[in-house]
């Protein structure tokens, strides 16, 4: 599919299919634009962190590296942000009562988010000298950082 959606974009693409922390911490050649979403939250910190400065390497002080994750508001504990996502239900209106505790589970199972000022953070020490959120969904669920020198 995502060969699909990238064709015929103006710059040479390629894909490939690995566990993303496994193939960023091997990564040797130089590249644009690295981009995570909906995947860094499901490691621990220290996971996140090693992932970021695997980032940093691999773009060889060029480039942007951009994630799209859950954030828990500054201050907020996992739990909060939890019970926050479950008040949002009547939004998912496109999925089922099954499909939605599903998704609860999940979550309670294999998402850990950070705060805002954690990710963008964990950006500056890898080495990033720019850190920025973009992005916050409409829900506040989540958001999009852009880190780039």
């Amino acid at each position: 599919m995502a060969a699909r959606e990238l064709d015929g974009m103006p710059c040479p693409v390629e894909l490939q299919c690995n566990d993303f922390a496994q193939a960023m911490a091997k990564w040797s050649e130089p590249v644009d634009v690295i981009w995570i979403g909906m995947s860094l939250h499901h490691l621990p910190a220290t996971g996140k962190a090693q992932l970021m400065h695997d980032a940093h390497r691999s773009l060889g002080g060029k480039g942007m590296f951009i994630i799209w994750e859950p954030a828990l508001f500054e201050g907020e504990e996992r739990l909060s942000w939890l019970a926050r996502f479950s008040l949002l239900r009547d939004e998912w209106s496109a999925v089922s009562d099954e499909e939605f505790a599903s998704m609860e589970r999940h979550m309670r199972l294999a998402d850990f988010p950070e705060t805002v000022g954690t990710w963008l953070g964990m950006g500056t020490d890898a080495g990033f000298s720019q850190a920025e959120e973009i992005f916050m969904m409409p829900n506040e669920m989540g958001r999009v950082f852009r880190f780039s020198n």
